[in-house]
């Protein structure tokens, strides 16, 4: 348990730190939030080290400039019980595409409503970040954004994902589907023979 594990932070503590990594643009605008292992950890990007992260942030990447009302919408902050030093919460972006051109794509008007996705942070003692976990769909049904998290809501939604599947909306495999369909079946034998 959380109490067990010695952390000197209380979970009071590790929430501001993780809502302050957020204010600052998650670390963006304060590199000293950031230990100096840090890593980013995305879905399918990563793990990007401090240096790749920081520089990852100010590049051509960042949705903010076309998206000029984006919010991030997160909450649900809580201190896992099982994992010394981690934050999880939510978050649900949303915003209109009035800004600069993002990826090559002019803006439209539309509003991009994301997936909720599962954000995460893993502080050290002095509550700085360690790990920032980010982007993974909790309900790839909900929003426009073809069910997708993180950057790639946004590659998505404007008509620019970058040219692989998980850049793509959640497609079964030919084998996902062969499975489901033998389990269905078999689940149907099975209610015949019981009647």
């Amino acid at each position: 348990t959380l109490a067990e594990s010695g952390f000197p932070m209380a979970p009071e503590a590790m929430i501001s730190s993780a809502q302050l990594f957020i204010e600052k643009k998650y670390g963006a605008e304060d590199t000293d939030l950031l230990a100096p292992e840090f890593q980013f950890i995305g879905p399918f990007i990563g793990p990007l080290s401090r240096d790749q992260y920081v520089s990852a942030l100010g590049g051509s990447l960042n949705p903010e400039a076309s998206f000029p009302d984006l919010t991030a919408r997160q909450y649900g902050f809580t201190v896992d019980p099982t994992e010394a030093g981690r934050v999880w919460w939510f978050a649900r972006p949303t915003g209109t595409f009035t800004g600069q051109a993002f990826m090559g794509a002019e803006a439209d008007g539309r509003r991009i409503e994301t997936a909720p996705q599962c954000f995460g942070v893993l502080l050290d003692e002095q509550g700085r970040v360690l790990k920032f976990n980010m982007g993974t769909p909790v309900d790839r049904t909900a929003g426009n954004s073809g069910g997708l998290g993180g950057l790639f809501a946004y590659l998505y939604f404007v008509g620019r994902p970058f040219p692989f599947r998980e850049c793509k909306p959640f497609k079964q495999s030919f084998q996902m589907r062969a499975f489901l369909a033998i389990g269905n079946l078999l689940s149907k034998f099975a209610q015949k023979k019981e009647t």
